[in-house]
């Protein structure tokens, strides 16, 4: 299995829409069976802007004639979260699919958060938290009760079926991927005692950090990906695409070189 992937496009109206077409080039040239666009698409300064960057990104990701799966960032919620979905095609801001044998979990990071109602008591009581606490940013979020009610139900079933599961998630999910500036997932340790509690979990892919990032923990990969955005101040990586085997993940760039080679049962080769 092999799919596409791209982070952090924060598409701007106006820009130079060349480096995305080549990027939806490459993985037409490589076959991907799909591509995986990991959150901020648009760069959403206000809400007008972001409606039209959002139906120019679209049409520039277009070029790519195959599934794209989103996941929804900080940044997409300057168009707002039902009309947002609509545009992408999506029935919940959070979901999971099946390919092969491996179960992707695409987690949504701004489930509680400055933009959303609390849909629980206990999420209500979060929000308040982490508002209180101005150094854990108001543009992160975390995942609320009901989600991760939902999230531990797929490992369940994944487990169950033996399936390898690989999470996605906007955010990144350890402090070691990321710094003080960008933060993480609120909730980061709730949802990574969850993940490694299942033996199901082999990777965690997410954005967010620009730069960039890898740690493993508990036998996990949690792998930052560099932001499309900044292709420039890091050019051996704009987007690139993921081979999944059974014991085995290979993340290559824009240029089929190497990025990250990964054991799924061992740990990193490269």
């Amino acid at each position: 299995m092999r799919f596409g992937i791209i982070t952090d496009i924060h598409y701007a109206a106006g820009q130079d829409d060349r480096p995305l077409q080549e990027c939806t080039s490459g993985w037409q040239r490589n076959g991907v069976n799909f591509v995986m666009q990991l959150g901020d698409l648009v760069r959403g300064d206000n809400k007008e802007e972001a409606r039209i960057e959002l139906h120019q990104a679209k049409s520039v990701l277009q070029y790519f004639q195959g599934n794209i799966y989103h996941v929804l960032g900080n940044h997409c919620l300057a168009v707002p979260e039902q009309e947002l979905m609509q545009e992408l095609g999506l029935d919940m801001p959070y979901y999971s699919f099946v390919v092969e044998d491996f179960r992707f979990i695409l987690l949504y990071g701004m489930d509680v958060s400055i933009h959303r109602k609390p849909e629980t008591p206990e999420d209500a009581g979060m929000l308040g938290y982490y508002l209180d606490r101005p150094e854990l940013h108001d543009y992160c979020g975390a995942i609320g009760k009901q989600q991760e009610a939902w999230l531990q139900e797929a490992l369940e079933i994944a487990d169950r079926s033996g399936e390898k599961v690989i999470i996605i998630c906007h955010f990144p999910l350890l402090p070691e991927t990321t710094d003080a500036k960008h933060g993480l997932l609120w909730n980061h340790r709730e949802i990574y005692d969850i993940l490694s509690s299942s033996s199901a979990v082999k990777a965690c892919l997410g954005g967010h950090y620009h730069n960039g990032g890898y740690a493993m923990a508990h036998g996990i990969h949690f792998i930052i990906l560099p932001a499309f955005v900044n292709h420039a101040e890091h050019p051996s990586f704009r987007s690139g695409s993921v081979e999944l085997e059974r014991s085995k993940m290979v993340i290559r760039n824009q240029h089929n070189e190497i990025f990250y080679d990964l054991d799924l049962k061992q740990g990193l080769i490269q």
